[in-house]
């Protein structure tokens, strides 16, 4: 019996990736280098980019209870991964819902796909039980601030992080309640997202 997909939309399935995935993931990475490059100033290795996309994980501190490295295929070109997520379910509290990745093919931006996605992956991760998502977005990063300003995420606090080339960066911590709630008593729930806090 084949796997089924984690969601559908109309003309995609998502699936979550597995070994069987590699080559394809290296193709989507030489195919689409550019978030990398922003962010590390590198043109990502493929193979330590795979790797790191199947097996990376949250700090176990952060207390989540599941991950998932999730990948695209359309309907249309099914032997191509058209994009990538990575989300963490109940991460530092229960209900939170972290998208930790969120890339979509260079070439089909533009075409719909990445809002179709997202609302498709919200509508999953609230089926999951999740509340509230969260996510960063780096500075600089023009076009991913409006596209999640745009689905409703609001900025609660800003960190600065360091890639692991030693490129170091301003992320902006974005947050969307999927059910009423109040900025302040969602950082009552994660202290680490509240401006006052290291």
């Amino acid at each position: 019996m084949s796997p089924k997909p984690v969601f559908s939309l109309t003309d995609a399935d998502i699936w979550a990736a597995t070994d069987a995935d590699r080559a394809d993931l290296a193709a989507f990475c030489r195919d689409n280098p550019e978030y990398d490059v922003f962010l590390t100033g590198e043109v990502p290795d493929e193979a330590e980019w795979v790797e790191d996309f199947l097996t990376d994980l949250p700090p176990a501190s952060f207390n989540w209870t599941a991950t998932h490295k999730l990948i695209v295929r359309r309907h249309q070109d099914a032997s191509t991964i058209a994009a990538i997520m990575d989300v963490t379910l109940d991460m530092i509290d229960r209900g939170v819902g972290h998208i930790g990745l969120f890339q979509v093919a260079t070439a089909l931006h533009g075409g719909g796909l990445a809002h179709r996605l997202y609302q498709g992956l919200e509508d999953w991760l609230a089926t999951c039980g999740m509340d509230v998502l969260r996510l960063g977005v780096l500075e600089g990063n023009a076009r991913g601030m409006a596209f999640w300003t745009r689905h409703g995420f609001l900025e609660t606090r800003q960190r600065q992080g360091t890639a692991p080339t030693g490129k170091i960066h301003l992320s902006h911590v974005m947050v969307k309640p999927l059910k009423p709630i109040t900025l302040d008593a969602y950082r009552r729930r994660v202290p680490r997202d509240d401006p006052g806090c290291p």
